[in-house]
């Protein structure tokens, strides 16, 4: 049990630091602890996250203050500029003016044949002008495919880029399931170098910057009252040091930055799993760095798994279940996200989203 030193509200989770209604930091109240401090926070191997859980009644929160992640990353660098994506306009038909009146009048019904081929080739042409045309709008008025690249420090940049939306079908259905056979996602220059290959979706980010994608056709990619799962690995055995992983609930607010939580897996030595929460870019941990002995390290793959209902989200690591927590911010819908920071490529597998 913990305790507001200011305003004198207490809270049973012992993982939160800071009061949620005036960020003061939290103190124990001992309940027969030595030393004043908190007690071992264990997990009970027969909870089920999915029995009928009794929560306080939901209340209007202001967002708590920003939380530092620990270790401190470096003083930001200047993100370099975003290359934008070009395109050229497909090349005009080269073709044989029409025939002179003398030379229509020598070839008899060939003048006839003439005209219809200039007919013809001019059509083509008005043909690939409207195409051409009709692509350029297609990508200025896309913003479903917005990637923002975040500063992990105190002083967020933001920087947003719009690609292509390849909407391939209308509507939510109760399942989804994306192999990455299909580019749903950003890829190229806009995207960071993000690319497909072998059938993963491959990311990388950024020295002090974390990068999060969301898919073209993300109205196929809602996660409320959703069970997420996804596949990830790092490629080269190094984990990020800020981790990978699964966006939820995720969003880009009225000031383009990320609102929604992050699962984030570290796969190195001694692997750790987090759980943040996005307010405005501003990463916040609910959870901080836990052990996690059922990650596996190296390149070996990992499942995650986020299954959300109403205002609760249960965390599972290949299958077993590792952290619930009860939403506080009324973050409780938005979209299917991917996470990386660093500089460390990771590739993501088998997503699969049911309802």
């Amino acid at each position: 049990m913990k305790q507001c030193p200011a305003c004198n509200r207490t809270y049973t989770d012992d993982e939160l630091l800071f009061c949620l209604e005036d960020g003061a930091q939290l103190q124990s109240m001992g309940f027969g602890t030595s030393g004043g401090g908190d007690a071992p926070t264990t997990i009970d191997a027969n909870y089920d996250p999915n029995k009928t859980l009794a929560f306080n009644p939901p209340r209007d929160t202001s967002p708590p203050p920003t939380n530092v992640y620990t270790p401190t990353p470096p003083p930001p660098v200047s993100r370099p500029p975003v290359q934008q994506q070009q395109w050229s306009p497909s090349p005009t038909p080269s073709y044989s003016p029409m025939p002179s009146a003398q030379t229509a009048r020598k070839g008899g019904k060939g003048w006839i044949i003439a005209v219809i081929a200039g007919v013809v080739v001019v059509g083509l042409i008005v043909v690939v002008l409207l195409m051409v045309i009709g692509k350029d709008n297609s990508n200025s008025n896309n913003s479903n495919a917005n990637r923002t690249v975040v500063n992990k420090n105190s002083n967020l940049s933001n920087t947003n880029a719009n690609t292509t939306n390849r909407n391939t079908s209308v509507g939510t259905s109760n399942s989804l399931k994306d192999d990455f056979s299909t580019q749903n996602w950003p890829t190229g220059d806009a995207a960071y170098g993000s690319f497909y290959e072998d059938g993963e979706y491959h990311m990388k980010g950024k020295p002090n910057l974390y990068v999060y994608m969301f898919p073209y056709n993300s109205a196929n990619y809602l996660s409320k009252d959703a069970d997420v799962k996804v596949t990830a690995r790092s490629v080269d055995g190094k984990s990020p040091n800020y981790g990978y992983g699964l966006i939820i609930h995720g969003k880009n607010n009225a000031n383009r930055k990320l609102d929604g939580y992050g699962f984030l897996i570290y796969t190195d030595s001694a692997p750790k799993y987090e759980i943040v929460r996005f307010d405005d870019g501003t990463p916040t941990e609910i959870v901080k760095w836990n052990d996690a002995t059922m990650l596996r390290t190296g390149t070996t793959p990992n499942q995650i798994e986020v299954r959300a209902q109403g205002s609760q989200l249960s965390f599972y690591i290949n299958g077993q279940f590792v952290k619930s927590i009860t939403d506080t911010s009324n973050i409780t819908d938005g979209y299917v996200g991917l996470y990386t920071s660093e500089t460390n490529e990771v590739a993501f597998d088998d997503m699969e989203i049911t309802r």
